[in-house]
């Protein structure tokens, strides 16, 4: 400051300040800058700035830095709380939110212009001192004087909309949506405010929320029903994310929805009464269970208990077909016991079944298989947990009984004797032949005694090349090479030599 300027008292460069900057800066925020385009002329800012800064550079004791720094934060609390506090005390619910929305970013704008007018207390004072840069002392009024005093009511009002959205109302999101940004600025530079004082409250509302609508659906819904509501849920709970809330809340808000939905009402939903999951099964309905493994898939530990059903629903299958296999070899026997020996051969080729060769057996197993293999791939995403349901599936139905005291081993023995040997009536093309092989020794890798199929094969494919029964070379090579491909060469030695 030049030691010809006039010496600037603290009142009177005070009273200058205010009445040409501060006192029209407030009038102007209770109007919302209505018809203002711009608060003040750079020749208007340029005046007060001017006076601010003689005042700061006086010489001791007229150096007036400490106090217009105090002075300038007992402004803005006595605003926040004479006029913002007040307005925002006597409103609810929208009115609320919309008040605080405007109050927020008329504060902005206020804490600039305080900022801007006493700007050369930073560069100076604020820092020699250690103290708070104005704008965050401005901040830090707005948390302490108005936000915590108004955000239990703002919580409120928030989640009451949201609540009100989720039963089928039309919201202001817009709305909810500003109001949560003044959650993240108070957070000045983190979300830690957004996090403790909106998202956790939130997601015990949310919990509470699915809590009560699952128990009345589960009661009310069948197993698809219920599932497409949760299903619906998610996504109606990703787009509130996407329209109004932090991103940052979707995977706990998810993970919320996925327990009160889903995982705590698994037990009682898989097991529903004409319509669980063994039903789901039962009639193919695969976009229900595609859709069921949708949702528990994002709670990995929950899906043993649906991969279990889906085993023992396997096994019930290949039992249902080794029923039918008894049940024609109960007829088979039948017939026998009524019949000489020569008309027995024709009974037996008659009903397509003995006790050692039951290729339509077979064929049911392979249909049981590829269909409960697609389902895995296809609806179950092919998940560890179903390929190890449907692989232990059927190691206990290969290797029962299947009736007759022979094993799945010997009559798997006889069906590719029947695909590999010449007249035998088995009328397909090469390709057909390939595809039932390779099933064939797909079944075949389930066998827990495959050195009893090795030694079955090996007998049936001598007598094939003794007896000049073989149909193709080819095919007997191929049949080989996919054993040998599941097993290794030292299994396939013998067979190899015998070509």
């Amino acid at each position: 400051m030049s030691d010809n300027q006039p010496i600037i008292q603290l009142d009177e460069g005070w009273e200058n300040i205010k009445n040409r900057a501060l006192d029209p800066l407030k009038e102007l925020l209770d109007k919302d800058f209505q018809n203002q385009t711009k608060l003040f002329s750079n020749k208007e800012y340029a005046e007060i700035y001017t006076v601010c800064y003689n005042m700061c550079t006086q010489r001791s004791p007229y150096n007036w830095s400490e106090d217009l720094y105090n002075r300038h934060g007992e402004t803005i609390a006595h605003y926040l709380t004479e006029h913002v506090v007040k307005s925002l005390n006597q409103l609810k619910g929208d009115q609320l939110l919309k008040e605080l929305v405007r109050r927020s970013d008329n504060h902005k704008v206020m804490n600039k212009w305080m900022k801007n007018f006493f700007i050369y207390l930073d560069r100076y004072y604020v820092k020699y001192h250690h103290l708070p840069l104005l704008q965050q002392s401005g901040n830090s009024k707005f948390k302490t004087l108005v936000f915590d005093v108004v955000k239990g009511e703002v919580v409120d009002a928030i989640l009451a909309l949201i609540n009100n959205e989720r039963d089928g109302a039309t919201i202001n999101r817009e709305l909810i949506r500003k109001a949560k940004e003044v959650f993240e600025d108070m957070g000045m530079g983190s979300i830690d405010t957004y996090v403790e004082d909106l998202e956790a409250p939130l997601l015990e509302a949310t919990r509470s929320y699915y809590s009560n609508k699952s128990s009345i659906w589960v009661n009310e819904d069948s197993l698809p029903v219920y599932l497409q509501k949760a299903e619906r849920c998610v996504e109606e709970e990703k787009l509130r994310v996407v329209n109004y809330l932090n991103t940052e809340s979707e995977s706990k808000l998810l993970k919320v929805i996925y327990s009160e939905l889903l995982d705590k009402k698994q037990s009682v939903l898989l097991e529903k009464e004409g319509s669980g999951c063994r039903v789901l099964l039962a009639n193919d309905q695969l976009d229900d269970l595609s859709r069921l493994y949708r949702l528990y898939s994002k709670l990995p530990d929950s899906l043993p208990a649906i991969a279990d059903i889906f085993k023992q629903h396997v096994v019930d299958c290949g039992n249902d077909k080794i029923d039918l296999r008894l049940t024609r070899l109960d007829r088979v026997s039948g017939t026998s016991s009524s019949n000489t020996n020569t008309n027995n051969n024709e009974a037996n080729e008659k009903e397509g079944a003995s006790v050692s060769d039951d290729p339509q057996f077979i064929k049911d197993l392979l249909s049981v298989h590829d269909k409960y293999l697609r389902v895995v791939i296809e609806q179950f995403g092919n998940h560890a947990a179903f390929q190890k349901g449907l692989k232990e599936a059927f190691e206990d139905i290969v290797n029962r009984d299947a009736g007759g005291k022979v094993k799945t081993a010997d009559l798997m023995g006889s069906f590719c004797d029947r695909l590999l040997k010449s007249g035998s009536g088995e009328k397909l093309s090469d390709n057909e032949i390939e595809d039932y092989l390779e099933r064939t020794v797909q079944l075949f890798g389930y066998l827990s005694d495959k050195d009893l199929f090795a030694e079955i094969y090996r007998n049936q494919l001598s007598k094939r090349l003794l007896n000049q029964r073989s149909a193709s070379d080819d095919m007997e090579r191929l049949m080989i090479s996919k054993l040998k491909l599941k097993c290794g060469a030292q299994f396939t030695t013998k067979m190899e030599g015998m070509l």
